[in-house]
C-alpha cells in the first residue's frame, strides 16, 4: 500500500488528522510525523525524512506545511503527492508574526492554558466559537504537546525568512486546502501559494477558519480523498 506522511501544525498532534485518517486509511499506509523535538524548520524536515519511506505522499498543516515545503526543497524526488493545508508561500504574515511574539512572551511567563483558552476564537470560524468539543480538542492538543515544544515551534515559524523560492519547481500532484474564514493563513495567501505551484488545485472550505481539518472534517477529508486518488 502506498505511504502517506501527515505533519501536524503548531501545538498539534495526531488528533488534528483523526477524521481524515479514517477516510484515507482505505488507500494509504499513514504515518503522523513528530515535529516537537526540533527547533528549526530544516531540523523538523530532516526528522520527518529520516522516519519516512523512500517514496511517500505528504500533507502538512500550518507549521507542518512549512516543513513540507522544506522537504520539497531538499528531497522533492521522494514525494509523490503534496497537500498543503492552512498554508502560505513562506512563513507567517507580519500581524501573525507579532501575535506569535506575544504568545512566546506569555508562554515564557507560564500562561500556557490561559493563552490558548483566550485565543481559541481567533483560530476558528465565528460559527465554531461556542463549540466546546472543538475547543477542548484544540486545548488538549496544545497541552499534550507542551509548553517547551510550543516555544520551539513558534520560534521556528518566526525564523522563516520571506517566501519560498522553489515553488515553481514542484511537479507532483498538489492540493492547497484552507478555510474561507482563516484569519492567519488567509484565502488570499492560500491562492497566492496555489498560483506559485504548477497545476496545484486550490480548495477553499466554507465555514472554516484556520483549523479546517477539525472544523469541517468532512469537506477536508473529501478534498484529500480526491487528491490521493487522482
Amino acid at each position: 500500500m502506498p505511504a502517506l506522511v501527515l505533519i501536524p501544525g503548531l501545538l498539534c498532534d495526531q488528533r488534528l488528522w483523526n477524521s481524515q485518517m479514517l477516510v484515507l486509511k482505505e488507500y494509504v499506509d499513514i504515518t503522523v510525523a513528530d515535529i516537537t523535538e526540533q527547533d528549526t524548520i530544516s531540523g523538523m524536515a530532516e526528522a520527518v525524512l529520516e522516519n519516512a519511506p523512500v517514496h511517500f505522499s505528504l500533507a502538512g498543516f500550518s507549521l507542518g506545511s512549512q516543513v513540507a515545503l522544506e522537504i520539497m526543497r531538499v528531497a522533492s524526488g521522494r514525494v509523490t503527492r503534496l497537500a498543503l493545508l492552512s498554508a502560505t508561500a513562506g512563513g507567517v504574515p507580519p500581524a501573525v508574526n507579532a501575535t506569535l511574539q506575544q504568545a512566546i512572551q506569555l508562554l515564557e511567563q507560564g500562561h500556557f492554558v490561559e493563552y490558548f483558552d483566550a485565543v481559541y476564537s481567533t483560530y476558528v470560524s465565528p460559527s465554531k466559537n461556542e463549540d466546546q468539543m472543538l475547543k477542548a480538542t484544540f486545548i488538549n492538543m496544545a497541552r499534550a504537546v507542551g509548553r517547551e515544544a510550543g516555544l520551539r515551534q513558534m520560534r521556528a515559524l518566526r525564523a522563516i525568512n520571506g517566501p519560498i523560492m522553489n515553488l515553481g519547481e514542484i511537479r507532483c500532484q498538489t492540493a492547497v486546502i484552507g478555510g474561507r474564514e482563516d484569519r492567519r493563513t488567509t484565502p488570499e495567501a492560500q491562492e497566492q501559494l496555489a498560483k506559485g505551484i504548477p497545476g496545484a488545485e486550490l480548495v477553499i472550505v466554507e465555514n472554516a477558519g484556520h483549523f479546517a481539518p477539525l472544523e469541517q472534517p468532512g469537506a477536508v477529508s473529501e478534498a484529500m480523498e480526491r487528491w490521493i486518488m487522482e
